[in-house]
């Protein structure tokens, strides 16, 4: 393979030093422009190679998920893997990563003794295995090169190699450790102080998540392996050099009895001689890649926990840290950040924060979707409110069950991957929030559609009574209502149906139904009343009618009944003391006819007792209104007293047989004057109060009223006229209520009418001496003296004379 160009010719330069050619190793240590590292502007060549997740300062790269998305991992879910290679510094493990893997690593040259890999870099597997059958190597594997240990740049601070090593195993599913055949069984060449920290820090990383007991493998590399010593021999060497160390490590409380094969399975592997064996080497390299894929644990043949009980390849479920790659980067992020801080890492707690960022994060994104269907029908609904037109958004239910649905399985297809608990949670907050959103849109809706029913059904039922009322056919109110409210509830249920989200909750409608259903009953009890009341106006006009066209009879009745004005024409002569006993019969008889009209008509609307009672009572109050009306008419100033005149003339100018009176000196004028008189002035008492002649008292009115019944409303009684005797809080009695005429009143009319009568009376007086009265002499002197000619002309004509004669007999 070819070796990339360099960028430059600086060795030291602070940039990742490039990868060197795929066959053999690099004569010379490069730069390779096309790795990013911390601090550098993201572009895509940069990432074309890989990326310094953390430089030799310690600094995390927040660019590493543009790195991921650019290589396409970002979408891989859990479908990725993560290696990390360790090993002391300038034993190859870049070379090695870069035959393996493909990567473009920097290396170090066989002249030159330096540190080349500085932090931690990151580079996707670039090759495939050449059969493309079962052993082809896994989809998306990320190689983390960790920088190497014991190196001079660093001396004695190991800060840097624990933090690192911390980072590796809390992100890592396999660990590659690199090591050559001749320092297999030393501490130190070995890397087993390497791997002591591993442990340590294993301890560390997992103490607060004992029930999961996450595992890594331990994949031991073995360089330069000429064949003398079988690696079977070197497998259990090395196995027993770190169980000697893990026994010796300080172990954390309720951890004293663990092992090392709780924690950690193990891989072996030997490599020839690259320098002397090149062929055999890569041969060997291709044949270790195969291993680089999904296997699975079997049936071990001891408690050694190597690669004898893997099959397949070395990447088993458990190895996995269940991060989702779109989330990588935000785990390791916070990982970094406590490990840098010196803090104690929470592995489960870091997997709980990245799962509550990322689902939070997806959450956004997808009410983002979510809005582009709801926010239309929010702002149409809002304007359709704040304009008092409530609209009708009939696709709600098909627009709504299909955004939620979108948005919660988009949610479930991102979010599900990480860990289950904050995944459960943030799930049904989205599904809250998204159900809060369209739950008041469907009850906004439901509203609308509330107020549009009851409108229609208030309209449809105005609308069918008005038809019926034109026709003049007499239709059944109760039967109207019932029908219309049938519709309307159909209407609701089908519209109610439409509007609702399936498979939640919050869509059942009952309630609603229930209510919708309440206020059509409580719209048909408020239309029943109203067309009672309109029933009752018309019942009242009819008994207004009655009455005053009664009552003025009566009372034209005043008269002597000698053939006056007011005297009947037939039948018995009415006395006048018996008036409002008259008036009384009359009124409650036409009362009482109205009220059977009124019943008749209610039984029509289905009306209950109550409203029934109701109904009455207010009947009889407001016919009792209409009766003191026409009273009150009648005793006018005017009339009453037209009244009074034509009483008194009925007696005065009328004889007992009803003949006019022609008056003459000889008649008892004054005598008779005075009879009419008193008997007319009797009536002013008698015109005074509301009294029944045969017990001198008032009629039984509250009783003829009754009490108020318990069903009435106060709009039942807004507009019905206080009555004394009967409305005690109104502070007027029986008495006052029965007065027609005040004591002030009666004084003037009795004044106005002797008046009138002796107007009358003066009146007659000169009519009868007006009668008699002698014609004086001179007159019939200047007659003749005047009138002599045309007496000596009728005399002496015998035709003028003749007919003279006649007119005087």
């Amino acid at each position: 393979m070819s070796t990339s160009p360099p960028s430059n010719g600086i060795t030291n330069s602070p940039r990742r030093p490039s990868a060197a050619s795929r066959a053999t190793a690099p004569s010379v240590m490069t730069m390779n422009g096309h790795f990013a590292a911390v601090g550098d502007a993201p572009t895509k060549e940069q990432y074309e190679h890989g990326i310094q997740v953390i430089d030799d300062e310690k600094e995390y790269n927040p660019n590493l998920n543009v790195f991921l998305q650019q290589t396409g991992t970002a979408q891989a879910g859990f479908n990725y893997h993560l290696i990390s290679v360790f090993g002391s510094q300038s034993t190859g493990k870049s070379t090695l990563l870069n035959y393996l893997f493909g990567t473009a690593f920097g290396v170090m040259s066989e002249s030159e003794r330096r540190q080349t890999t500085k932090g931690i870099w990151m580079s996707q597997n670039k090759r495939e295995s050449d059969d493309g059958g079962a052993h082809k190597m896994a989809e998306n594997i990320l190689v983390m090169d960790v920088e190497g240990t014991d190196g001079r740049e660093r001396g004695e601070d190991q800060d840097f190699e624990r933090k690192s090593a911390l980072f590796a195993l809390a992100t890592s599913e396999v660990l590659i450790i690199n090591i050559w055949e001749h320092q297999v069984g030393l501490y130190q060449g070995a890397n087993m102080g390497l791997l002591k920290t591993v442990f340590e820090v294993n301890l560390q990383l997992f103490l607060k998540d004992k029930q999961a007991n996450p595992r890594s493998l331990l994949f031991f590399v073995i360089r330069d392996h000429i064949g003398t010593t079988p690696l079977s021999n070197l497998q259990q060497t090395l196995i027993q050099d770190l169980t000697k160390i893990w026994s010796s490590l300080s172990k954390p409380k309720g951890l004293e009895k663990s092992r090392i094969e709780d924690y950690f399975d193990f891989a072996f592997a030997a490599l020839p001689h690259k320098i002397l064996q090149p062929e055999k080497f890569e041969e060997e390299v291709l044949k270790l890649g195969t291993r680089f894929r999904a296997g699975h644990r079997v049936s071990k043949p001891d408690d050694s926990h190597t690669d004898q009980e893997l099959e397949g390849g070395v990447f088993l479920p458990e190895y996995h840290r269940r991060i989702p790659a779109d989330g990588f980067s935000v785990y390791a992020a916070g990982v970094w950040e406590q490990i840098v801080h010196n803090k104690d890492l929470d592995l489960p707690t870091q997997q709980e924060l990245l799962a509550q960022f990322r689902c939070d994060e997806i959450a956004r994104e997808v009410l983002v979707a979510f809005d582009v269907t709801i926010s239309p029908l929010e702002e149409k609904q809002a304007e359709g409110t704040r304009l008092g037109n409530l609209i009708v958004i009939a696709e709600l239910g098909i627009s709504g069950l299909k955004a939620r649905s979108d948005a919660v399985k988009a949610f479930e297809a991102e979010a599900s991957r990480y860990h289950k608990g904050v995944y459960s949670r943030k799930r049904v907050e989205l599904e809250s929030k998204i159900d809060t959103r369209l739950k008041a849109l469907y009850h906004g809706q439901l509203s609308a559609v509330h107020k549009a029913g009851v409108k229609s059904f208030s309209d449809a039922v105005g609308n069918a009574v008005k038809i019926g009322q034109k026709k003049g056919a007499s239709y059944e109110f109760a039967e109207i209502v019932d029908k219309e409210k049938a519709k309307a509830l159909e209407t609701f249920e089908g519209e109610a149906k439409s509007l609702a989200v399936p498979g939640v909750p919050w869509a059942n409608f009952k309630q609603q139904y229930k209510l919708f259903g309440k206020e059509l009953d409580e719209v048909s009890a408020r239309l029943r009343r109203e067309e009672m009341r309109r029933l009752a106006t018309r019942i009242e006009r009819w008994v207004k009618s009655r009455l005053g066209e009664s009552v003025g009879l009566e009372f034209n009745k005043l008269g002597s009944g000698r053939g006056g004005s007011g005297a009947p024409e037939e039948g018995t002569k009415p006395t006048e003391k018996d008036l409002w006993d008259r008036i009384w019969v009359l009124f409650t008889s036409t009362v009482k006819e109205a009220e059977t009209r009124f019943l008749d008509r209610a039984q029509s609307f289905n009306a209950s007792e109550s409203e029934k009672e109701v109904g009455l009572w207010r009947l009889r109050r407001k016919s009792w209104a209409v009766l003191r009306v026409r009273i009150d008419e009648e005793v006018m100033e005017g009339n009453i007293l037209l009244k009074l005149r034509e009483n008194f003339e009925d007696k005065f100018r009328y004889d007992d047989a009803g003949v006019p009176r022609i008056w003459r000196p000889t008649d008892d004028i004054e005598g008779i004057y005075t009879k009419a008189r008193e008997s007319t002035l009797a009536l002013i008492p008698l015109l005074s109060r509301f009294r029944l002649a045969e017990s001198y008292a008032p009629p039984p009115l509250p009783d003829w009223i009754g009490h108020a019944p318990d069903a009435v409303v106060p709009d039942d009684e807004e507009d019905l006229t206080p009555i004394g005797g009967v409305d005690e809080e109104e502070g007027k009695s029986l008495e006052e209520e029965m007065t027609v005429l005040s004591e002030a009143k009666r004084q003037d009319l009795v004044v106005r009418f002797k008046k009138m009568a002796d107007g009358v009376y003066v009146e007659a007086k000169r009519s009868a001496i007006g009668g008699v009265t002698q014609v004086p002499l001179y007159f019939w002197a200047l007659m003749v003296a005047l009138g002599w000619n045309e007496i000596v002309a009728v005399i002496r004509n015998p035709i003028y004379f003749i007919f003279l004669i006649l007119a005087g007999v």
